[in-house]
């Protein structure tokens, strides 16, 4: 039987929205997050969709730069009632990556911090997600790098994970996945364990 993985990754999140920013998974992340606040050059009313955005820490940092207008979907419902508690000023939503519930909304910014590792079927996300970008808006994506041992990761991390992890990809690997799907990479970083790429159509 193969593994549901949003049900994983609910049931983790869900544990651990408490205490998040001082879990294993938060401590993780938070690099994530600086690097893509350093990166991007936000201004007044640039709309930006966070996808995993667990409790909005990563908005809550975009929006010291600027007025934006902030979105985040997350599979944990509870991520999301204290993302809501959190930054009011945003929008938070329940809701799956592999189906993303806005119709006519298009987006500066896309962004998945460290989330893209998640997502069980890269390729539709990668193109359903077009639907949502303005024309010269941009996919963020910061995913975890693992230069070496990168097989044994998979085979031993990976494949024993609860909290629905589905695979850590080779810069390769995603740097194929994005020319498939018909997107241009404007920049690309591998800073230590984080490999951090803006993409336009």
């Amino acid at each position: 039987m193969s593994k549901n993985y949003e049900k994983l990754s609910r049931n983790y999140y869900d544990k651990i929205t408490g205490h998040f920013d001082f879990s294993i998974s938060g401590f993780f992340s938070y690099p994530f997050k600086r690097l893509i606040n350093h990166n991007l050059k936000l201004k007044d009313n640039d709309r930006l969709l966070d996808i995993g955005c667990a409790n909005g820490r990563l908005l809550g940092l975009l929006g010291k730069q600027a007025n934006i207008i902030g979105e985040g979907i997350d599979i944990s419902g509870k991520m999301v009632s204290v993302a809501k508690q959190k930054y009011p000023d945003y929008r938070f939503v329940c809701a799956s990556s592999e189906s993303i519930p806005f119709k006519n909304e298009k987006f500066d910014y896309i962004i998945c911090s460290a989330s893209f590792h998640h997502f069980s079927d890269p390729d539709h996300f990668l193109n359903s997600i077009k639907h949502f970008l303005k024309a010269d808006g941009r996919l963020i994506i910061a995913e975890i790098n693992i230069p070496f041992f990168h097989n044994l990761y998979n085979n031993l991390i990976v494949s024993q994970s609860k909290e629905g992890d589905v695979k850590a990809y080779k810069t390769s690997e995603l740097i194929n996945l994005f020319q498939e799907n018909s997107f241009k990479i404007l920049k690309k970083e591998i800073i230590f364990q984080i490999q951090y790429y803006e993409l336009s159509l």
